[in-house]
């Protein structure tokens, strides 16, 4: 103690100054360092939450990423078969017309002609009627003229 002395150090001061620091750091640590810890610790874990959450939510989003492109070529496929199966529609029934179509250009053709075959058998038949009307006015006027001199002559 005299060597503490000898500096002008007085260890009654000392010790109350020890004392004072052991309740200043016992104080802190009670009412600054222990919540602040607190908060730290509170902190890191909500930091950690928070990175397994954007974790979470990037694999969510590269599984949504695959579905939707799952999806969409799923859908380009379907659409795919579906215009193909439309085209082979459109195709059949195309031909289905183009058969309707012929057929009643045949049956129209069919019936033209044979409306013309029988017109003209009509015609033929009036044309021979009308040539022996004619030939019999003929032969009637040549019988006439004969008998005519024949006539004026007695």
């Amino acid at each position: 103690m005299d060597a503490l002395l000898a500096f002008g150090v007085n260890w009654k001061l000392l010790l109350i100054q020890g004392i004072n620091f052991g309740l200043l750091l016992l104080i802190l640590y009670r009412f600054l360092y222990r919540p602040l810890f607190t908060l730290l610790d509170k902190r890191q874990h909500a930091i950690e939450k928070g990175l397994r959450d954007a974790e979470e939510v990037a694999r969510e989003k590269t599984q949504i990423s695959e579905e939707k492109e799952a999806i969409l070529a799923s859908s380009r496929e379907e659409g795919g078969k579906l215009v193909e199966q439309l085209r082979k529609e459109a195709i059949a029934q195309e031909k289905s017309i183009l058969r309707e179509a012929q057929e009643k250009s045949t049956a129209m053709f069919t019936e033209a002609r044979q409306k013309a075959d029988a017109e003209r058998e009509h015609i033929l038949r009036e044309s021979e009627k009308e040539i022996a009307r004619i030939a019999i006015l003929a032969s009637e006027k040549i019988l006439r003229d004969r008998n005519e001199p024949l006539a004026t002559s007695h």
